[in-house]
Parts: structure tokens; C-alpha cells; sequence
């Protein structure tokens, strides 16, 4: 398992050398260096206030999904597990959605199998929104499929081939239903005469009912507001840094396009390289130079500092988190 780990490991950051190197290939090096200095910081604190706000309503949006177990976590913890998530994800890809869950089962005596299962579903429901966006990006505001499809390289897919998406979603639906139907199947706790069995069936029993940990949501119109208040805060994340460069009066970039950066940067960050990186700059690079005709070496100093800065407000961030879910606990008397 270390030795597979490893190897994961190795192959995330061989992809990541591979996207800088696409991306810093046609780029005069002094030339971003210069204009990375040139750039300006007025718009940080705002950017901070949107990323707060972003990551505490991912929070609460899980504090939905456990139920009854969310009203009694302490905000202070959700926001610890969350923040702690991004940091490992910065250093390990997809290890901080492990982490986060199991963080929270071990302050709150839960079980880590099912907050592991909430997490996945949590994931399939961002996975489903940034379907959504993409759709209303590519009708309503680009209105060029072509380019959309030139920069992702799918010109060559038939019409058909889109359909897939709403399949596979459709498939997953119906596969974690059955999946959770079959190993409910039994009335009995433990069927089996075996207690390694009966140990495996109750964690996959946990994490299946955390899985359809959706279907407990009671508050859906606060669940699908905190939904669009992350992407919202997303959104703005990517159109306040326009005016470390001036982009906005450069090049007349407005909310709209900070709506499609946007989506092309949630593709980005979703391959797994550690912490977006070369995912994250090649995307937002030639999508900003193919959408918007910006040099290349502009797009990729946005990329670059844009990135750079999310990344360093997580890590600084994540240890305050932790160090204050500590502190509360404490003071609450409990010793977890």
C-alpha cells in the first residue's frame, strides 16, 4: 500500500512538471518574472474575506449532510476538517478528501467510514454543479462550442459522446442505491460467523449509508444556496486578481469571463497533480490567450500569482484552523 501511495505520489508530480513545461515553453522566463513583480495587492484582502467565506460554507453545506450528527459537530471542527483537506490536497492529491473526514470522526467518536461516504457524494454533487456551469458557459456565454472545444481538445467527438456524462452520473445514482440495498440486505447486524467479516460488512454498511447521506438533507433550499454561495465565492476568487494586472481595463475582462475562468480552473484543480499545479496554469493560460487574445505570458502571470496565493492563504489558514478547533474544544471542556 506505502510502495502504491508512492508511486501515485511521483506520477502526480510528473504530470505537473509535464503541464509547466507545456506552459512555459513559448514564455520568455524574465519577462513573467518582470511582470510578476509589476503586479499589484490592493485586492488581496478581498480576495481572503471570499476565500473565508467559500471554504465556511462548504462547512455548513456538510453539517447538512450528517443530519442529526451535524447540529451537534461544532462549527469550529467542520471548518478545521475542511481547511485541513485543502492543505493535504496541496501536498498529496485526493489524500485531504481521507483526511478531512477521518479528522472529524476522531474528535467526535464517528464513524470515519461514513463521513468518508458524505464526502464522495459531497464531491458527485460539485462534480454535478461544475456540469451544470459548463453548460450554461458554453450556451450563454461563449456561444462557440468550437472554442470550447479546441482548448479542451474534443473537436473530434461525435454529438453523442456528450451524453455519456449524464449516463454515468445516472449509472452512479443507481449503482450506490443497489450497492446499499444489497448490503442492507440482511435484517442482522453481523450475518456472518467471522468478526473480520462482520467488521468489513458493517464499515461498507457506514460508508453506503453515508453515501446516501443526501437523502437526509431537510433544509434542500439552504443547501442549494450554500452551493452557489462557494461557487459565487469562486467566481469572484478568480475576478478580483484581474486587477493585480489591470485585465479588467486592458483587456475588458469582466464577471462573465471570471464565470468561464472559472469553470476551466475547476477542470484545472481537478486533475490530480498536487495542488493544481501545471493543471491549473496551463488551462487558465491558453484558455485566456484562445477566449480573450492575452499573451501568453500575461495569462500565465495571472495563473502563476492567482494560484500562488490560494495556495499559500490554505496553508497559512489550515494550521489557524486547527489551532482554534483545539483551542474551542477546550474550552468546551471536551479533552478531543
Amino acid at each position: 500500500m506505502k510502495k502504491k501511495r508512492i508511486l501515485n505520489i511521483l506520477i502526480s508530480v510528473a504530470v505537473a512538471v509535464l503541464f509547466v513545461q507545456l506552459a512555459v515553453r513559448n514564455v520568455d522566463l524574465t519577462e513573467l518574472w518582470q511582470q510578476m513583480k509589476l503586479a499589484t495587492f490592493y485586492w488581496l484582502p478581498f480576495f481572503v474575506l471570499f476565500l473565508l467565506a467559500s471554504h465556511l460554507m462548504r462547512a455548513e453545506r456538510w453539517r447538512l449532510l450528517l443530519a442529526n450528527d451535524g447540529q451537534r459537530i461544532p462549527r469550529s471542527t467542520l471548518f478545521a476538517g475542511v481547511m485541513l483537506g485543502y492543505v493535504l490536497n496541496n501536498i498529496v492529491p485526493r489524500l485531504g478528501e481521507i483526511s478531512r473526514p477521518v479528522y472529524v470522526a476522531r474528535k467526535q467518536g464517528m464513524s470515519s467510514s461514513n463521513l468518508i461516504g458524505t464526502i464522495v457524494v459531497e464531491r458527485l454533487f460539485d462534480l454535478a454543479t461544475m456540469m451544470v456551469l459548463i453548460v450554461f458557459v458554453s450556451f450563454y456565454l461563449i456561444r462557440d462550442i468550437g472554442l470550447l472545444e479546441q482548448l479542451f481538445g474534443t473537436e473530434s467527438w461525435p454529438w453523442y459522446a456528450y451524453l455519456g456524462i449524464p449516463l454515468f452520473f445516472l449509472l452512479v445514482i443507481v449503482g450506490i442505491w443497489l450497492i446499499y440495498k444489497i448490503l442492507n440486505y440482511s435484517d442482522k447486524k453481523e450475518p456472518f460467523s467471522s468478526s473480520i467479516l462482520n467488521n468489513i460488512l458493517g464499515k461498507a454498511r457506514s460508508f453506503t449509508e453515508g453515501m446516501i447521506s443526501i437523502r437526509h438533507v431537510k433544509n434542500w433550499p439552504m443547501f442549494l444556496l450554500l452551493t452557489a454561495g462557494i461557487w459565487i465565492g469562486y467566481i469572484f476568487m478568480t475576478y478580483l486578481p484581474f486587477y493585480m494586472m489591470e485585465l479588467q481595463s486592458a483587456y475588458g475582462l469582466t464577471m462573465s469571463d471570471a464565470v468561464v475562468l472559472t469553470m476551466v480552473s475547476s477542470i484545472g484543480v481537478s486533475i490530480p497533480t498536487p495542488a493544481g499545479i501545471g493543471s491549473y496554469h496551463l488551462l487558465i493560460q491558453q484558455s485566456m490567450r484562445l477566449l480573450y487574445n492575452i499573451p501568453l505570458v500575461t495569462a500565465l502571470t495571472y495563473a502563476t500569482i492567482a494560484h500562488g496565493v490560494t495556495v499559500i492563504l490554505v496553508f497559512i489558514i489550515g494550521p489557524i484552523s486547527l489551532w482554534w478547533d483545539k483551542y474551542a474544544t477546550l474550552r468546551a471542556g471536551n479533552p478531543n
